[in-house]
């Protein structure tokens, strides 16, 4: 059996010498879509450790066609996440991840909000078939606020979220790199990925410095006139910041 999801990632990240995650936010109009993707995820491979791949681009596809591209980044030394914010029943998320499994990904995005028992328990079956579950803690978008900012009894919901996945010992946590001061208050408790640079404000340095572990980075390379320029502009960016 290979290495833990969280010890696969983090030898991708030295060996690219990157924590730039690829989010494939592909546009959803693109007739080809693999062979977009294939091309881009060729371009960009020396400037990141791994590719996110929403429903917006895992739907419109076939099992084979997403065990292509994931043939490809595997055969980059790069990592594979579905960001599915998986959220339900146990059952139902056995089922998924099984499924997500086989297709060749290699880590999961779930959503804390099943409860305590049921993260624990679907980190201890992603585990058991060598997968990683990462945790959402606060989105990057806008709207963010309205749910995972809410308070409970004088208390962000997004500290209970963060305790559910510490508990559970999942295998990272999502915060938006829109939110450096929760970004802080987290830092080096697990390890943190960060969405919502580029498009939607966030600034790769100042998530980094304020604890990102990984960067999460899709329009702002996918859809430049040249995603490797950009991606090694970031990834130089951040290679002398110290956190």
């Amino acid at each position: 059996m290979s290495r833990p999801f969280r010890e696969r990632i983090a030898r991708a990240a030295d060996s690219k010498k990157s924590p730039i995650v690829l989010a494939l936010d592909l546009p959803a109009s693109t007739r080809r879509l693999p062979d977009l993707a294939t091309k881009t995820i060729r371009a960009v491979e020396q400037h990141i450790c791994a590719v996110k791949m929403n429903f917006h681009v895992i739907l419109p596809l076939s099992t084979s066609e997403i065990s292509k591209i994931n043939k490809l980044v595997h055969s980059c030394g790069l990592q594979s996440i579905a960001d599915i914010k998986l959220n339900d029943i146990e059952n139902t998320n056995d089922v998924a991840v099984d499924h997500l499994k086989k297709m060749g990904f290699d880590a999961v995005i779930a959503n804390p909000f099943m409860g305590k028992a049921g993260l624990a328990r679907l980190v201890q079956k992603a585990h058991r078939v060598n997968a990683g579950i990462i945790a959402l803690v606060y989105m990057s978008h806008p709207g963010a606020k309205e749910g995972f900012g809410l308070e409970v009894d004088g208390r962000g919901i997004y500290r209970t979220f963060l305790e559910r996945a510490s508990s559970a010992a999942a295998d990272g946590i999502v915060i938006g790199a829109t939110h450096l001061d929760i970004l802080r208050q987290v830092a080096n408790q697990l390890p943190v990925y960060s969405p919502g640079i580029g498009a939607q404000g966030g600034n790769a340095e100042q998530a980094f410095r304020s604890g990102a572990d990984y960067l999460i980075i899709g329009r702002s390379i996918v859809e430049a006139e040249q995603p490797a320029k950009i991606a090694k502009e970031i990834q130089n960016e951040i290679s002398s910041v110290s956190k």
